[in-house]
């Protein structure tokens, strides 16, 4: 049995590590060492420490985690930028689905979300496939949009 709580600054360490291991592991080109990872979930922990939470096995471990922002919005407060994860051993075993159910059912709650959205892999079969079996699709009407600050600020400059 898996207990899912709130991230504490304790637990930032060993999230680093299976952070950094799963986003290496899913995107091989775009790997993430340990320092950016832990600087990466620091800021969620400052950013959103209500909405952060993590599964822990039976050891107390955490073994992944999920963050949401909360932004309000026309329509309704809306959880956005989410992030998952959970740890090579114990995927498929539904973890991801009690973080998942408790991260929603805590932004409904507290502040009264109706929307989720998130970025995610586009050329791989899965994450994909299992957002789509619950519930959370490609938005037709949105498109996401990157570039490089440098480059940006240099083309408007010219």
């Amino acid at each position: 049995m898996y207990t899912i709580k709130l991230v504490e600054k304790k637990d930032i360490e060993i999230l680093s590590d299976i952070f950094s291991k799963t986003f290496s592991e899913a995107d091989r080109e775009k790997s993430w060492d340990v320092e950016h990872s832990k600087k990466y979930l620091l800021y969620w922990l400052k950013k959103q420490p209500d909405m952060f939470f993590a599964a822990f096995n039976n050891e107390g471990n955490p073994i992944g985690a999920m963050v949401v922002n909360i932004k309000p919005w026309r329509t309704g407060a809306r959880c956005t930028d989410a992030v998952i994860f959970v740890g090579a051993e114990y995927q498929r075993q539904g973890i991801a689905k009690l973080l998942f159910k408790k991260v929603i059912k805590e932004a409904m709650s507290k502040y009264e979300a109706t929307r989720f959205e998130a970025a995610t892999f586009a050329d791989k079969e899965f994450p994909l496939n299992w957002y789509k079996k619950i519930g959370i699709t490609p938005d037709e009407h949105t498109v996401m949009i990157k570039g490089k600050c440098a480059d940006i600020l240099s083309k408007l400059s010219k």
